[in-house]
């Protein structure tokens, strides 16, 4: 009997933001693998699908307690190829093959394996923006040559770079997706889905009060406002193809200013807050909080929200970038800098609470320098960088911090993902 949802399968999972994405828009995951052993505690706790560690090389789509050819949705974000030995190799001969000891072999190949296997209706690849002008080292575009080898598995293609802060996301990030299928059908144009935009003027900068967090709204019914001309706020997320008004983009200031503070070391702030002190003032932090129905915010638990230690030269260094007029370290006077800013130009970077974060990045693990917070002499806890990347509240990274760091910067923000999966079920299959 075929399951009442689209299913799928998340290759090179990571901590789940791309499945995390594809489950709010209605698809049911029904394997993930990657080869990172500390990803799997935040994976399974966060999704009812087992996930597996292993190396993606050694296991053979085959061999999957998986229907061969019932799968509506491969999807993945496989590493970075070294852009310069991507080859014209047919895609069809890495069938059954494990070539570990092939230095020409590269990861996105095995994704392409799986979907040739599997045969899905629908795939999606992610990967880096840098890749769309990557060339290899016979001077053919790596792109280019990657769309042909996925359309020679009879597929139709096409390659968008998207903006995680056009969808609603409090940051901007700039990725590549690979969007196929084997349907004859035309892949959805991402640009029609957009949610959000830059904003006209300094007032849409500005933090955007929800007036009642409690209240629900249902877009389909107007309200006496909406028939004077007058659009209330919808609950987020509303992807629809073509919608307006489009929204401002989502700003630090909308996304982390309800947290309470924490600091390196001291009772008050504390270095770590496990509950709120005060309700979602936002819009998208009441979406972020995920407050289930007929539960009051103050008996949710804040997880990972734990400042890191911090030096006193970092610590006064931060409170020198000021909000609103310096946000790179070469503001500072040169006789006060730490690094030379010829070479680190951004090597300290204060967050502007009135736009979109620059992208998380996994090496946030090592130091948070490039992410100060706005208005606290610290970096960003992971709670907070994980809100940066529209992981609600109640999902959880119960893994040292370093670990949980590196697993928010390398995961695709579930909003894009949701979105993205709305629109292929929508558009492509039909559902």
């Amino acid at each position: 009997m075929e399951s009442e949802k689209p299913t799928a399968i998340d290759l090179f999972c990571g901590a789940g933001g791309l499945s995390e994405g594809l489950v709010d828009a209605g698809f049911e995951i029904k394997w993930a693998i990657d080869n990172e052993e500390k990803v799997k505690p935040t994976f399974e706790a966060n999704h009812k699908t087992n996930m597996v560690v292993g190396d993606i090389r050694k296991i053979d789509p085959p061999d999957l307690d998986l229907p061969e050819h019932g799968l509506e949705l491969v999807a993945g974000g496989p590493p970075c190829p070294t852009f310069s030995l991507v080859g014209r190799s047919k895609i069809n001969s890495l069938e059954g093959q494990n070539n570990i000891d092939d230095e020409r072999h590269h990861l996105y190949q095995d994704f392409l394996r799986y979907v040739s296997h599997f045969e899905p209706k629908a795939f999606i690849m992610e990967n880096v923006e840098g890749m769309m002008s990557a060339e290899n080292k016979d001077g053919d575009p790596v792109v280019e040559i990657i769309k042909s080898q996925m359309e020679e598995l009879g597929y139709k293609v096409n390659v968008q770079v998207l903006d995680a802060a056009n969808f609603g996301v409090p940051q901007h990030r700039n990725r590549i997706f690979f969007i196929g299928n084997r349907l004859g059908r035309e892949n959805p144009d991402m640009k029609k889905w957009r949610t959000h935009r830059p904003p006209k003027n300094e007032k849409e900068k500005k933090i955007k009060f929800k007036r009642n967090y409690k209240e629900k709204t249902n877009e389909n019914q107007m309200t006496l406002n909406e028939s004077a001309g007058i659009r209330t706020e919808e609950q987020l997320p509303v992807f629809k193809k073509n919608k307006t008004p489009k929204k401002p983009w989502t700003t630090v200031a909308d996304a982390i200013f309800d947290l309470p503070p924490v600091s390196p070391d001291g009772e008050i702030p504390p270095t770590k807050a496990e509950k709120y002190e005060i309700g979602p003032v936002s819009e998208y932090q009441y979406w972020v909080r995920n407050i289930p129905e007929d539960t009051d915010w103050s008996d949710m638990p804040l997880w990972n929200h734990e400042c890191r230690g911090h030096n006193m030269r970092d610590l006064t260094l931060y409170k020198l970038l000021g909000e609103g007029v310096s946000w790179i370290i070469g503001d500072i006077p040169e006789e006060h800098q730490p690094y030379r800013t010829d070479i680190f130009p951004d090597k300290l970077k204060k967050q502007n609470p009135r736009k979109p974060s620059s992208t998380i990045v996994a090496h946030l693990y090592k130091d948070g320098h490039m992410f100060i917070h706005p208005r606290e002499a610290r970096s960003i806890t992971v709670r907070e960088a994980a809100r940066l990347q529209s992981f609600k509240d109640t999902f959880k990274f119960p893994v040292a911090r370093t670990h949980a760091f590196k697993q928010v910067g390398n995961a695709v923000p579930p909003l894009l993902a949701q979105a993205i999966g709305t629109a292929i079920k929508k558009e492509v299959l039909k559902k």
